[in-house]
């Protein structure tokens, strides 16, 4: 299979076709980054934001170098640098994200989820030459209409926008489009692996310390006692996210920026989809319609040649 082929190609080779496997992988990627919208709102109830992320990349961390102890060796001459990707690409993203849907709305967060593919393509063109096809240019702008159809921005008036989330929630693109483009650029004679694990430890470590945010601003519990929805979300979130950055990591090892920004336009589809079963938010027919415009975007990206 193409994905356990990709744990000896090196970060940063020319890319490959992409096989069954590499699409079977993308999506169980999006589908993680889909339901975490819902797990973010339902950990809320008891955990702050910070304490969240807390105990996410403490089960992701551990799961993780567990995976990959026998393959740290290959990022020996690279831990500070990946622990340093690790903290300001995933770490501050997800206190930026956590924050960001706890203080903002559902529509900023789908339009923001939208804007993300985007800044990953363009982080994949400026910082590593991932140079998109003129189908991939195509894909990325009917993905990124459909993530707007389905958020409402052209049939919903949301009145004013608080400045805060809308700050924070952009800073998520802009952290995470940085991390794949440097997962891909730095990586190089690096293990997926390693790099996954290191790069969890580097998450962690930043959330230790912006716990003091929770602390400061109601404390890192929330309620009289913690709630089963919400100890599930966190679980969720720690077992999915050690997945998915693994997974993830694997797919950059051979696939360029621009295929991986395209599929993740179904991130907001996903988080829509869960949001109705989890926590029974309702569905529009905008949902449908933007689905079929990322669905076609997909499509398109996938036809595509390799290059």
């Amino acid at each position: 299979m193409a994905i356990s082929e990709s744990t000896t190609t090196v970060v940063g080779s020319p890319s490959q076709p992409a096989t069954l496997a590499v699409r079977a992988t993308l999506l169980t990627i999006v589908v993680f980054f889909g339901g975490s919208l819902p797990a973010y709102k339902l950990a809320s109830e008891s955990f702050g934001p910070a304490t969240t992320n807390l105990v996410r990349f403490v089960l992701a961390a551990i799961m993780l170098l567990i995976v990959a102890r026998h393959r740290l060796p290959t990022a020996r001459r690279h831990v500070r640098q990946l622990i340093v990707i690790g903290m300001f690409g995933i770490g501050l993203m997800a206190v930026f994200m956590g924050i960001g849907v706890d203080r903002g709305s559902a529509t900023i967060g789908s339009i923001v989820v939208g804007l993300e593919p985007i800044g990953v393509a363009l982080a994949g063109v400026l910082l590593v030459g991932d140079a998109p096809s003129r189908r991939s240019i195509v894909a990325l702008v009917i993905g990124f209409t459909g993530a707007l159809v389905a958020s409402g921005v052209f049939t919903e008036n949301s009145g004013p926008s608080p400045i805060v989330p809308i700050v924070l929630l952009l800073g998520t693109v802009v952290t995470f489009s940085v991390y794949t483009a440097f997962v891909r650029r730095v990586g190089r004679g690096v293990d997926p692996l390693a790099v996954a694990a290191v790069t969890q430890v580097g998450a962690l470590i930043f959330v230790i310390p912006a716990c003091l945010f929770d602390v400061i601003d109601g404390g890192m519990l929330r309620g009289d006692s913690v709630t089963p929805k919400a100890f599930g979300a966190v679980i969720f979130l720690g077992i999915g996210s050690a997945i998915a950055y693994m997974l993830l990591c694997l797919v950059l090892s051979n696939q360029p920026s621009n295929r991986v920004a395209v599929t993740m336009f179904l991130t907001p589809l996903f988080g829509v989809l869960f949001s109705w079963l989890v926590v029974g938010e309702h569905l529009h027919v905008r949902d449908a319609v933007g689905a079929a415009l990322v669905l076609v975007a997909v499509w398109i990206s996938e036809r595509a040649p390799a290059r």
